[in-house]
């Protein structure tokens, strides 16, 4: 049975009940986090719990648990779901408002939910992305608005491709739920500013810095035909490899050897965690 934890109670997951007047649910204004588990232990919990402070903070909604609180409501939930690896979904809505625009007394939700089954070929021949021009409201805040990453999906499944790539003024950003980089010589270079930093982000970045020289900065639209290698990462994906943007391929339209290298020392590092 799924169980989640909801404004001080866990609840079994079908019980669970929010109002219609919730903010979340009127104006899709929530904060949320999602990580997953290796071992049985949240990955990088310090660093999600301090990310989703944080969008609460950006988003003026009150939070007021502290790091080691939500630890142990998590791991409780986890032995109630009697799961050892699973994803974990953190939610805190604007609240009941009364007049539909107005901040209220958030709801907190945290829910459990099975890890999502990955496909092999992906890491083994490499993804494709479309492009598109958009950029994310709040982007240093992790919020449910995806209205136009939800309304791209057909654009999407049209193009047989993995997911979107923002775009924004001639400058690339990130993926609809993942960070993105490429290497150009050797270095690898991903984007800085205008995007969520995401957690698997930094992972990579603490791990290639011994590899590589790294640069975060600006990169432009017109890199990305110039790229050697490109890859993603994010939460349940790890690092996945990217052959193809649009209409053009990067390099060969194979996986690289230093997207390779990345990937491998992301496998370590997580069966060690």
């Amino acid at each position: 049975m799924r169980y989640c934890y909801f404004n001080g109670k866990i609840l079994p997951f079908e019980e669970t009940k929010i109002g219609i007047n919730d903010l979340g649910l009127l104006r899709a204004y929530a904060a949320f986090d999602y990580l997953r588990t290796y071992n049985g232990k949240p990955f990088r919990w310090h660093d999600h719990y301090s990310r989703f402070k944080n969008s609460a903070l950006e988003l003026n909604l009150p939070f007021g648990y502290s790091e080691h609180e939500l630890q142990q409501i998590i791991e409780q939930l986890l032995v109630k779901s009697e799961k050892v690896d699973a994803c974990i979904r953190l939610i805190l809505t604007g609240g009941y408002s009364e007049d539909s625009m107005t901040i209220a007394e958030p709801n907190f939700i945290i829910a459990i939910e099975d890890l999502p089954m990955s496909n092999p070929e992906m890491y083994e021949n490499g993804v494709k992305l479309i492009t598109c021009e958009y950029l994310r409201d709040v982007p240093p805040a992790k919020s449910t608005g995806y209205l136009n990453a939800i309304k791209l999906q057909p654009m999407k499944l049209e193009h047989n491709a993995f997911d979107i790539l923002y775009t924004w003024r001639g400058e690339v950003l990130e993926i609809t739920r993942n960070n993105f980089f490429i290497f150009k010589n050797n270095v690898l270079i991903t984007p800085v500013d205008n995007i969520l930093h995401g957690i698997t982000r930094k992972v990579v970045l603490e791990l290639a810095k011994s590899n590589f020289t790294i640069e975060e900065r600006r990169v432009d639209v017109a890199e990305l035909q110039d790229a050697d290698e490109a890859f993603l990462c994010g939460t349940t994906k790890k690092a996945i490899p990217v052959v193809e943007i649009d209409a053009y391929k990067i390099a060969d339209g194979k996986v690289g050897e230093n997207t390779k290298i990345i990937m491998a020392l992301f496998d370590e590092y997580v069966q060690n965690y």
